[in-house]
Formats: C-alpha cells, structure tokens, sequence
C-alpha cells in the first residue's frame, strides 16, 4: 500500500469514527451530566496521551531525515578525498578513478532511480559488498602506482573504511522504519479521541466539515512520519546536489583525460 492510500485510509477512518459519534449524540439523548462529563475527560486524556507520542514520533523522524542527509555528505566528502588523492598519482589509464566513478554513478542510481529513468528497489547489504569490492580494487591498484608511499596507502585505506561505515549506517537506518503497530496504536487513539469529539459535540453540518479538517491533520501526520523515514523516496527526499557536483567533476576529469589522450592530426 503506497503512502498516499494509507494516509487517505486513516483520515477515513478518523472521520467515520467522528461520523459514529455525531450519530450516537445524535440519537441517544445525553440526559445526565455524568457521562457527559467523563466524555470529556477521557477525551482530554486521549488528546493529552495522542499529542505527546505523535510530537515525540515526528520530532524522531525529522531527526532520522536529518542524519540521512548528514551521512551522505560525509559520504560524498570521503569519496572526493579518494578521488584527489587517487588524482595525485599517474596511474595506468587511470583505472582506479574510473573504478570510484562507477562506484559513485551506481550510488546516484540507488538512491534516485527517478533521475536515472529506473525503479525504486529496495537498498541492502547486497549493495554494500558491490561497493566493497570496488574498494578492495582500488585499494590493490593504489598500492602498485609508481610513487605512491605508505602514507598515501594507509590514507586511501582509512577513507575507504570510512566510505563501509558510512554506507553501513546509511543501510541500517533505511531498515529501521517506524513499526506498523505503533502507527496503528497511535492513529487508534486519534479514532477514539475524534469518536468522543463527535460524542460531545453538536451534530450538524459545521461540526462534521471541523471534523473532516481535523481527520486530514491527523493523517498528515501520518504522511510525514512515512515520508521522513523514507528519505530516498517520496516527496520528501534527501538532496543529491552534493553528489551531482561530485559526479560533474569527475565526469569533466573523464572527458579532459580522454581529449589529451586523441592523437594529434596533421594537415
């Protein structure tokens, strides 16, 4: 179920149980002050208990958006070290650079398939060992450049277990979502606070177009819960600039290594 129907689901269901209570107030008359009164305490804890959880959630997920977008930048810093460091040397037809120009080109199509005219599929550790073994290889061909010290080597070799550990903690907070009963428990005491709502208030049709409002408030909460846990799809996404610069920079490092290579014609 895509985000959008779920969201629309529970502004439904918000508003139906709303609905169920204007209905009760309606047709069973309230003739003491007892229930009354208790309705609207239970719904004052309801609100008290609903408000502070979704706050807390939302407040969590905004900060799990904001440490996926931190963990591509150290990403993309620890990838354009490599590339000037991998620059310094005179490597034979430049393998490495363009081993690490795959590596990025493939990050930028796992993580926006949209800008590459693919699908969305699912990131996972399966990733990781592709990036690894492109690591590994570049690692080997640094070690054999003419000029190259241990110094350079050790470098290359700390950034390339910063790029695993990076990846790794971007992978594993991809597959820490929010747990679906959480949501469920969560948007059931919105249904039960909208029902008291309904309960204690008059029936009519302004009442019911204040409760249509507050039922699609509810479920936007529920659309940015999702779409800032999702952060590589969605509306919300984390921003590719830093990547796409990095990517036009080696790509006019490509296009200038392959022109120097031409050879020279004569007339």
């Amino acid at each position: 179920m895509s985000t959008l129907s779920r969201c629309a689901l529970v502004a439904l269901m918000v508003l139906c149980f709303a609905i169920l209570g204007m209905s009760i107030h309606e047709f069973i008359p309230f003739q003491m002050s007892f229930p009354m009164d208790m309705a609207r305490s239970i719904s004052g804890l309801v609100g008290t208990l609903f408000a502070i959880v979704l706050g807390l959630l939302v407040s969590s997920s905004y900060n799990a958006f904001n440490g996926h977008q931190a963990d591509l930048n150290s990403l993309v810093t620890v990838l354009a070290n490599i590339d000037l460091l991998l620059k310094r040397f005179q490597a034979k037809d430049n393998a490495s650079r363009h081993i690490l120009r795959e590596i990025v080109i493939a990050l930028h199509c796992r993580y926006w398939p949209e800008k590459n005219g693919t699908h969305w599929k699912k990131v996972g550790y399966a990733n990781l060992s592709d990036d690894i073994d492109g690591m590994i290889e570049i690692n080997k061909i640094a070690e054999s450049m003419p000029g190259v010290t241990q110094d350079d080597i050790n470098a290359i070799r700390q950034l390339s277990s910063n790029f695993v550990t990076t990846q790794s903690n971007i992978i594993r907070n991809l597959s820490n979502q929010v747990p679906s009963l959480l949501l469920f428990i969560i948007f059931g005491w919105a249904c039960l606070l909208f029902f008291l709502y309904g309960c204690t208030g008059e029936a009519s049709l302004f009442s019911a177009f204040l409760l249509s409002m507050g039922s699609l408030a509810v479920a936007s909460t529920n659309f940015l819960i999702l779409e800032l846990t999702q952060p590589y799809h969605g509306i919300f996404k984390v921003s590719s600039a830093a990547l796409d610069l990095l990517i036009d920079s080696m790509n006019k490092d490509q296009q200038e290594l392959s022109s120097n290579k031409q050879p020279a014609t004569f007339i």
